[in-house]
C-alpha cells in the first residue's frame, strides 16, 4: 500500500512538473518573438503533444501573460505610453499563423502586389493561398477586420517564389496590354525577367508566353540556343492549346 501511494504522489509530482516546464518553454520561446506576433498550438510542436499545448495556452491566457485573439490564435502583447492597449497584431501575421496552423501555402495579396510595385490602385486583402476559400472573423477589438483566403489553381501554387507570383498576379489583374503592366516591364530588368522566367515553370502556358514575349522583344540576339529552344516549345504548346480550343468550339457548334 505504501509503494502504491509512494507511486501516485511521484506521478502527481511528475505531471506538475512537466505542465510547469511545457508553460515556462512556451514563455521562453514566445519572450523572442516581437510584438504583435500571433501564434497557435502547432507552433509549439517540438515542446509536447497538442493536448498538452493547448492546456498550457489557456493557463497562460488565464494568467494573463499571453492574450487570445480567437479561432485558436494567440498573441503576444506589449502595452506602452503610446500604446496603453497593446500593438495590434498585424494583418500579414494572422494570416501567416493560420497558415502555418492548417500548413496552406499563402501569397501576398492584390493590395501588396500594388504597393509593391508603386501602383496607384487598390486592390483586395484577399491572401491567395493553397487552402479553401475561407474567411476568419475576429469580433475582439483588437483585430475588427477579417482575414480571408481564396484558393487558387495547382499550377499557379507551384510558383517557387513570392515575388514571381507577384508578377504573375499582377499580370492577372492588369491585363497585359494595360499601361501599368507596360511600367512594371519597364522597371524590371533582364536578369530579374530571366529569373522570374525561370520560377514560373509550372505556370500556365499562356502566362509563361507573356514573359517570354517581353524577353524576347528586350534581346532577341543574345538568348541562349536552350532559352531559346524553351521560349519555341512554350509558344507551339500554346497555339496547339489555342487551336484544340477553336476546334472544340466549332465541333460543339456542330453537334
Amino acid at each position: 500500500m505504501d509503494y502504491a501511494l509512494d507511486l501516485k504522489r511521484f506521478l502527481c509530482i511528475f505531471r506538475f512538473m512537466i505542465k510547469r516546464t511545457v508553460e515556462e518553454q512556451i514563455l521562453r520561446t514566445i519572450s523572442f518573438l516581437e510584438s504583435g506576433r500571433v501564434f497557435s498550438s502547432t507552433d509549439f510542436a517540438d515542446i509536447a503533444n497538442q493536448n498538452t499545448i493547448r492546456t498550457a495556452l489557456r493557463r497562460l491566457t488565464l494568467a494573463k501573460k499571453i492574450d487570445a485573439l480567437g479561432h485558436s490564435l494567440y498573441y503576444k502583447r506589449i502595452c506602452t505610453k503610446e500604446f496603453p492597449y497593446g500593438y495590434r497584431p498585424k494583418h500579414q501575421s494572422i494570416a501567416n499563423a493560420i497558415a502555418r496552423r492548417f500548413s496552406w501555402k499563402i501569397f501576398p495579396t492584390l493590395a501588396d502586389t500594388f504597393a509593391y510595385f508603386g501602383l496607384d490602385k487598390s486592390g483586395d486583402f484577399v491572401f491567395p493561398s493553397t487552402g479553401p476559400n475561407k474567411k476568419f472573423e475576429f469580433d475582439l477589438f483588437e483585430y475588427p477586420r477579417p482575414v480571408e483566403f481564396r484558393h487558387i489553381p495547382l499550377k499557379l501554387s507551384r510558383i517557387a517564389d513570392k515575388k514571381a507570383f507577384m508578377y504573375v498576379q499582377a499580370l492577372v489583374a492588369l491585363g497585359e496590354d494595360s499601361e501599368e503592366m507596360k511600367l512594371i516591364f519597364a522597371k524590371i530588368s533582364t536578369e530579374d525577367l530571366k529569373t522570374v522566367i525561370r520560377k514560373i515553370t509550372y505556370a500556365p502556358l499562356r502566362i509563361q508566353n507573356v514573359f517570354l514575349k517581353e524577353l524576347k522583344s528586350r534581346n532577341d540576339g543574345g538568348l541562349s540556343d536552350s532559352a531559346k529552344a524553351n521560349a519555341e516549345n512554350i509558344n507551339n504548346a500554346f497555339n496547339k492549346v489555342q487551336e484544340n480550343r477553336k476546334l472544340a468550339r466549332i465541333f460543339r457548334k456542330l453537334s
